[in-house]
């Protein structure tokens, strides 16, 4: 089961590893990011699905260790994969 974790900046991961800088979070502080996104966007481990709200994306995914696999998604499909992680 995938956790949840943030930042400082507000930046929200889904995944099974926290990414440096971030640490344990609530599904409230996922529904605040996504009520006011402001200049974040959503991310899509292309490999092991892990998410991202945040500017950019990781350069790094923190579970599966894959550069560059991140991909912008749209709001539905990342309510979708919220809903069944």
């Amino acid at each position: 089961m995938k956790n949840i974790f943030k930042d400082a900046e507000g930046n929200i991961h889904f995944g099974l590893n926290a990414p440096a800088g971030f640490s344990g979070a609530e599904r409230e502080d996922v529904d605040k990011a996504l009520v006011n996104p402001g200049n974040r966007k959503l991310w899509r481990c292309n490999v092991c699905n892990d998410l991202q709200i945040s500017t950019d994306p990781l350069e790094e995914c923190p579970t599966c260790l894959t550069k560059n696999a991140y991909v912008e998604i749209d709001l539905d499909e990342f309510k979708k994969l919220i809903n069944i992680l």
